[in-house]
């Protein structure tokens, strides 16, 4: 049986260190980027409105759907946090919402993004902010996927055939019947998440502030 030196072993470990590194400042960027999409959008979305009524049901119904995804976004994400369990990083995590897509947190990240777009009672503005933040993660999980390939290897790579990158295939979910919970990090999952909801209020003041007149809507979009 073949054994690995020491000084294998210490430039495998140097190698995966240097991994890690690159991706703690990817994950940086990646919320810097998220913010400076945040910023646009503020800066951008008084000037756009609904080519919906305001108290028509489609607008209505687009700002309801938005809220409902805002909510299924956060119970999604503290989910994911319940398998996680303080885990991540030190074991791959192949159970529960991870057992039908790899990257479950990023597929809710993006259903709450899309949630907060039809708060403007848009469609398209909603569409068009999840493609960006897809976009976004898009990058980031490229980056991952190679700290997770180098981190488990082979047994990566098994997953990656079974389980699809991005949307869930729900006939492949597996779960024990007992998970360890880290209540720390479903805490801080709910109170990073809390912000979501500033935009309904945020986008009702939009639309009172443009049919004040004290706002010219320059597009308006269906």
């Amino acid at each position: 049986m073949s054994q690995t030196s020491p000084d294998q072993d210490a430039s495998s470990k140097s190698s995966l260190d240097a991994t890690w590194q690159r991706l703690a400042k990817a994950q940086v960027l990646r919320r810097r980027a998220l913010g400076v999409l945040a910023v646009v959008a503020v800066c951008v979305l008084p000037w756009i409105g609904s080519a919906w009524p305001e108290h028509g049901w489609v607008h209505q119904g687009l700002e309801w759907l938005g809220l409902a995804l805002i909510v299924v976004a956060l119970l999604g994400r503290c989910g994911c946090m319940l398998y996680l369990g303080g885990r991540k990083g030190a074991n791959l995590v192949a159970e529960g919402p991870y057992s039908i897509s790899r990257n479950p947190l990023y597929v809710f990240s993006i259903l709450a993004v899309l949630g907060i777009g039809l708060q403007t009672g848009s469609l398209t503005v909603g569409i068009v902010l999840a493609l960006l933040a897809g976009l976004i993660f898009h990058w980031i999980i490229g980056e991952e996927e190679q700290l997770l390939r180098q981190a488990f290897g082979t047994s990566f790579d098994t997953y990656c055939q079974r389980v699809p990158r991005f949307f869930p295939k729900w006939s492949l979910w597996q779960s024990p019947q007992h998970v360890d919970v880290d209540l720390q990090g479903v805490w801080k999952t709910v109170r990073d998440a809390l912000p979501y909801f500033l935009a309904i209020p945020v986008f009702e003041a939009i639309e009172m502030v443009q049919q004040a007149g004290w706002l010219h809507v320059y597009w308006s979009l269906p």
